[in-house]
């Protein structure tokens, strides 16, 4: 009886904490900065919902946020070097929500000048 009574609190726990199948339950998506320049005040909206990550120093990353969905590539706006950025696709007609898991969107600039940069986007599934 007492075996049973712990199986079942055991069981209520993991349930409890939306362990089920031991993989993550949702989008979680983190911004690297992938230039020598650390990025201010970065948003990025993908899917429904827009996110904010704050200051990404150069070559680091943000912690994850999670997304109801999302999709591989967002809306992102940041401030580097005294100059706002953005990077706003036209939509996404045709595009797949990305499954439950983790991603980075790898935001970076596309040259070291900054009156001629572009931002630049990858995204990379994590383990």
């Amino acid at each position: 009886m007492k075996l049973a009574g712990i199986f079942a609190l055991v069981f209520l726990f993991f349930t409890a904490c939306h362990i089920q199948d031991g993989g993550p339950r949702g989008v979680f998506i983190r911004v690297h900065n992938n230039s020598d320049v650390s990025f201010e005040s970065v948003t990025v909206q993908s899917g429904n919902q827009e996110r904010t990550f704050g200051e990404v120093l150069s070559r680091s990353q943000s912690e994850y946020r999670q997304f109801d969905y999302a999709f591989r590539y967002g809306s992102v706006w940041l401030r580097a070097g005294g100059r706002d950025f953005s990077l706003i696709p036209d939509d996404y007609v045709g595009e797949t929500p990305l499954r439950d898991g983790y991603y980075t969107y790898r935001v970076g600039l596309s040259s070291a000048n900054l009156a001629d940069a572009e931002l630049t986007f990858d995204l990379v599934e994590d383990d």
